[in-house]
Parts: structure tokens; C-alpha cells; sequence
């Protein structure tokens, strides 16, 4: 959601033409980290009659004038019954609304209010898998939380409503289900305004009459459509439209509502959109929602609102509309079950507009997105992905957490597994029956990677999604032989909550000639860790890390006397298949070689051998751990098909 100001400020400065271990550590740190969320539960926490119905359809009727912060109307809610027997239903909604009626089969029944609770009794109960509707009437003036829920603001001295739900705002402007686990099938919305206004909201428009001095706009969304993402604006709004094809022939619109006064502006730069729409459904699949539309409506907000088939815009800038335009695969095709993960709604988007940048523009603002996102994130040596207080909703939303270090855990992953397999995750877990058009989680989407990886992320997720902080990284380095050097990688951590990062770490080394330089990827499995490497060149300089693949700082790197030190064993080959060599320095003996899989179990162990067979072992990753007569050593290596 919410492509925050403060996150974008950066951006819109530079761009003016476009305005802005192994599973039982895995699981035993899981489950205490969500012990201690348990006691700090969300604002509306999932109580117990979610689960008793599944709401299937909702009809929203208001009169609204965008004068007045008041409104009134009636919400018609079928529903299908969940539980053996059904007495009374009950819908979330704020004390400041006031109740008219409740209609059941066209004859008020009694209800009862609680604290932000509406309580109904039903004339008879229902049995399971019963359907049934009802009519709610109400009025009243909308209290506000959050990022607004439903404000009344101006534009150019023209008022103006809006509203905005996330995270938990949709209970104080109509009686709903407040909640993360039932998405309502099918809505209809039908607002009446004064003739001057015009609603914008999700789905397609299927009428707008004028009579009586009064406007009347019906939108309709028959795709599933989770409770927060339900939006209205109203004001006198202008629209103009582009238009997405498809393969067979197949298009839809791309609707954009503005305030009149920023016509011309809008047009220009909404534009932007096809370009993007066309790059996110080669890297996603096809737009979730193409059988409607995709949209976009101006409000009074200062960044943006990424509502299921139309995104609220607080202007039109290239990663606003990006971000936004992400959300609709990340965050309402596949929603978040549970505000702790907000990354799989905020950290995708954020890091799908980073790769627009990459892919568009002609990849001239990569860097710079890269640059300023890592930067923002280790500016503060503590804070992880995982949000274990979602009371707050500043916490949920923290733009350098949940937005930039879920963005560049996605672009660490990538790193790790490299394009292929990292997109062809991503597509498979958009492509998941259990996620498709609901909800998901962060272990959802980790089993994907694994299964496109072919191997455990266990430690990953432990360090980088719950652990805090980054690697510190400092470099010595020797020359041995000819051409050849002895680095030796050492490594703090900058927050006690992971004592070490287990990464591939890219080192690049440069010689004395224009374009000497070469790339080599330093599996670090320990500090102090030592590296033979033959550049094939003399060397003249080193970097860690300069197209900013890992989130780290470095301390240093410089020149040192290494040799007494004496070298590291070497494995090859990396990935390895059937085989695995290791070889040792002449003079040294090879005492045992073992191999540890993810789970920490030995599953292979030889004395004195310097080729092992690998034929039995399944593909994933491993530790090597080879001792000799001088140390011991440990190895990350990677068993393929």
C-alpha cells in the first residue's frame, strides 16, 4: 500500500521528467516469535466469528455529498453458513455508526450492539452450508484511524471523500468483515452524489445516471476482493482512458479519474502505466484482473492506495505508478494472511518497481534505486522483515523494513539463485491454486523458492526475514605466486540477533589495465575465512559487492602479509554433481572429510579421501567440513542433478 512520501522523496528528485539452519531452527524460532506476537495481537484480532461464515456477495449503497463528512446508506450481505448450526451473525463495525434497520427476507429483525461489534439475531438457525442475506441500514460520521479511512479533504478548493482501509479502517465506515481470512466473492457498489460529483472504486462501471440534481454511479467487481481493499472517492472528477491488448484479441481499459485542474499533467504522465503493465505481465503473468480493468483515481493523500482494480493516487510519478500497479499481483491477487508478513504485500512491490527501473528507462536509474534502498536500510543496525508488533500500524508500514529490507531480502534471493530460478518462483507462487485470489504467507512463498532452488532456506529466512542487521564485512588480501592471491573475509554482525550471515559474498578484483577486472563469488560459511584466487592478472584493487547484490557495510580492505597463515583447502567442482574433490596444500595431510545437509545430519563421512562420490546424495545444499593435520575447514557447496 501506501507508497510513502518519505520513502519516494529521493526518487522524485532525481527524476523530474517523471515526478516520482536447518528446519527444526527454522520452526523452533517460528513459533517463538509468534508466541510473543500472540501477546501483542492485532488492533481487530481474528475472533472466533470470521470463521463461521463465509461472506460471498455484498452490495454498498450510499448517498454521499462531498461537502458534508457524513453519509448514510445500506450494505446487503449474502452469506454461507460454516458451522454446524448458525443462530446469529455479527459483523465488525465502529461505535460511531449508526444503526437504522435490519432487514432479513424484507422484515426488521433485532440486533444488538457491542464494543465496534454489530450483533444480529436471526429469525431461525441455520445449518451448514445454508446461504442467506442481509440488509443493513445505517448512517453517520465515520470515525478515523490509520492513514484516514474515510476522509473529507479539498482539492483546488473543490471538497472531496475518500477513503482508505489499510489496515484496519474498513469497520469504521460500513459494517464488514474485518478481516484477513474470508474475501468477499462479488460486490456491487452504488453511490448517489450530487450531479456535480462522480464516484470512483473498484470493478467496472456499469451505469451513471443524472436526475433530479443527482449523480448515480454503479461499479461492479466480480473478482474475490479482500476486506480492506474496498475503496470510494468522490469529488468532481475529469477521466480519460488507455487501452492494454492482449493475445486473442483480448484488451481492457486502463481508467484513470483526476481532478480537473491536473488533466493535462495526468494524461501525460499516467501514460507511463501501459509501459509498465506490458513489463509486469512478462515477469508476473497476465494483469490478475484483466477481465475489468485497471485504474487509477486522484485523492487528497500524499503518496498512494493500491484498491483492487483502481489505485488511489496522491500524484503520477514513475514509482508511485509502478508500486501501486505491483500491488495488484502482490497484495490483492495473492493478499497477506496476516499483517506480520506486510512484506509479501510491500517488500514485493517495492522491489517490482526497482526492476521497472532495471527493465525500463533504459536501466539508467538501477544503480540509484539499489544505492538509495541499501543505503536507507543499514542506516539503522537493527529491525527485521517479520513485524512482531502489528498494533502499530507505523511498525506494519515502516518504510525502511516492511518497503526497502523486504524489497532487497527478494534481491538477495535472486542473488543466491540467480534469474531463472528466482522469476520462475515467483511465477509458480502466483500460479499456486492454495494462494490464487487469497491469502498466503511467508512460508508459502519460501516453500516455492526452495522447490525452484532445490534447496533449504531455512538459515536464510532465519538471518534475514527474523533475524536484524547485516554482515560487516573487512578484507586482507596477498599475493602469493604469480598472478595468484590469499584473501582472507572477516565478519562482524551489526545486531546480536544473528551471529553470522551465511552468504555468497562477490568479490571483484581489478589489474592494471583499462577493463582488467573479474568477478568471483566467495561462498563465506565462517569468519576469517580464506580464498585462493587466481584473477589472472596483477592487482592493483579490490571491491566488495559493487552492484550491491547483498545488504552489508565494509570496514576496510586492504593489503597484508597473509603467507604464514598457509592456505585453505579447495572443493571442486561448485555446484558439484557426482563427485567432489578436495585438494590440500602439499605437505599438509587430508584427515576426514564430512558432508551435513540442511538438517544438520552427517550423511556422508570418508578418512583420507580426496574424491568422494556424491552420486547418492540428493540435490540441495551442503556443508563440507574437511579437516587436515593444520585446521579444520568448512564449505558451502550446492549438489545438482
Amino acid at each position: 500500500m501506501k507508497y510513502l512520501l518519505i520513502y519516494i522523496w529521493a526518487i522524485l528528485a532525481m527524476i523530474p521528467a517523471y515526478s516520482q539452519k536447518p528446519d527444526s531452527l527454522f520452526l523452533e524460532r517460528k513459533a517463538e516469535v509468534e508466541g510473543r506476537a500472540t501477546l501483542k495481537k492485532l488492533s481487530l484480532p481474528e475472533v472466533y466469528h470470521h470463521q463461521l461464515t463465509d461472506f460471498t456477495y455484498q452490495r454498498m449503497e450510499w448517498e454521499i455529498n462531498p461537502e458534508i463528512k457524513y453519509f448514510k446508506g445500506s450494505i446487503t450481505t449474502r452469506f454461507t453458513v460454516l458451522t454446524d448450526s448458525l443462530s446469529k451473525i455479527m459483523f465488525d463495525m465502529h461505535d460511531s455508526l449508526r444503526i437504522d434497520s435490519v432487514v432479513h427476507h424484507h422484515e426488521k429483525i433485532d440486533f444488538t450492539r457491542e464494543p465496534h461489534t454489530l450483533m444480529i439475531t436471526l429469525p431461525y438457525s441455520l445449518l451448514r452450508d445454508a446461504s442467506d442475506s442481509i440488509s443493513i441500514f445505517y448512517h453517520g460520521t465515520p470515525f478515523e484511524s490509520g492513514f484516514g479511512s474515510f476522509v473529507k479533504s479539498s482539492h483546488a478548493g473543490i471538497p472531496i471523500i475518500w477513503t482508505l482501509s489499510e489496515p484496519y479502517g474498513a469497520m469504521e465506515w460500513w459494517p464488514c468483515k474485518q478481516s484477513l481470512i474470508d474475501k468477499i466473492d462479488s460486490i456491487d457498489i452504488v453511490v448517489t452524489t450530487p450531479e456535480s460529483s462522480r464516484t470512483a472504486s473498484n470493478g467496472l462501471l456499469v451505469s451513471e445516471t443524472v436526475g433530479d440534481d443527482k449523480r448515480t454511479m454503479h461499479w461492479k467487481h466480480r473478482y474475490p476482493i479482500a476486506t480492506y481493499l474496498i475503496a470510494i472517492a468522490v469529488t468532481n472528477y475529469a477521466d480519460f482512458s488507455d487501452t492494454i491488448h492482449l493475445s486473442g484479441d483480448r484488451f481492457f481499459p486502463i481508467q484513470n479519474f483526476v481532478f480537473p485542474e491536473n488533466l493535462e499533467s495526468a494524461r501525460n504522465n499516467a501514460r507511463q502505466t501501459v509501459d509498465l503493465m506490458y513489463l509486469f505481465n512478462e515477469l508476473f503473468g497476465e494483469y490478475p484482473f484483466s477481465g475489468e480493468k485497471y485504474g487509477h483515481a486522484q485523492f487528497g493523500w500524499g503518496g498512494g492506495m493500491e484498491h483492487q482494480t483502481m489505485s488511489f493516487m496522491g500524484s503520477f510519478g514513475f514509482e508511485l505508478i509502478s508500486h501501486e500497479l505491483a500491488h495488484q499481483w502482490f497484495g490483492n491477487y495473492i493478499t497477506l494472511g496476516s499483517w506480520k508478513d506486510i512484506w509479501l504485500n510491500e517488500g514485493f512491490a517495492t522491489y517490482a518497481a526497482g526492476l521497472s527501473y532495471e527493465n525500463l528507462l533504459d536501466g539508467f536509474w538501477w544503480p540509484r534505486w539499489k544505492r538509495l534502498n541499501h543505503d536507507k536500510i543499514i542506516s539503522n543496525p537493527g529491525g527485521s522483515v517479520y513485524v512482531p508488533d502489528t498494533t502499530q500500524v507505523g511498525r506494519i508500514f515502516d518504510s525502511r523494513l516492511s518497503y526497502s529490507k523486504g524489497a532487497y531480502l527478494l534481491h538477495m534471493l535472486r542473488w543466491i539463485m540467480g534469474d531463472e530460478p528466482f522469476f520462475s518462483a515467483i511465477r509458480n507462487y502466483l500460479n499456486d491454486p492454495q494462494c490464487i485470489f487469497g491469502f498466503a504467507s511467508t512460508e508459502k512463498v519460501k516453500r516455492h523458492f526452495e522447490n525452484t532452488a532445490g534447496f533449504s532456506l531455512d538459515q536464510f529466512f532465519e538471518q534475514w526475514y527474523y533475524g536484524e542487521g547485516y554482515p560487516i564485512y573487512s578484507l586482507n588480501y596477498s599475493l602469493v605466486e604469480k598472478n595468484k592471491i590469499l584473501l582472507k573475509l572477516h565478519q562482524l554482525t551489526s545486531h546480536p540477533s544473528v551471529s553470522f550471515f551465511e552468504m555468497p559474498v562477490p568479490v571483484r578484483i581489478y589489474g592494471p589495465q583499462a577493463g582488467d577486472s573479474v568477478d568471483f563469488r566467495l561462498m563465506n560459511t565462517f569468519s576469517g575465512q580464506e580464498f585462493l584466487l587466481d584473477p589472472g592478472f596483477d592487482v592493483t584493487r579490490i571491491e566488495i559487492d559493487p552492484d550491491l547484490w547483498i545488504l552489508k557495510k565494509v570496514s576496510s580492505i586492504s593489503q597484508a602479509d597473509l603467507i604464514g597463515i598457509g592456505f585453505q583447502p579447495e572443493i571442486y567442482p561448485n555446484p558439484f554433481s557426482e563427485r567432489l574433490y578436495i585438494k590440500i596444500r602439499t605437505g599438509d595431510v587430508l584427515q576426514l572429510v564430512e558432508m551435513i545437509d540442511m538438517n544438520g545430519r552427517i550423511v556422508l563421512s570418508s578418512e583420507v579421501v580426496s574424491e568422494i562420490s556424491t552420486r547418492q546424495l540428493p540435490k540441495g545444499q551442503y556443508l563440507v567440513r574437511i579437516q587436515t593435520d593444520k585446521d579444520k575447514y568448512t564449505f558451502g557447496a550446492v549438489k545438482q542433478d
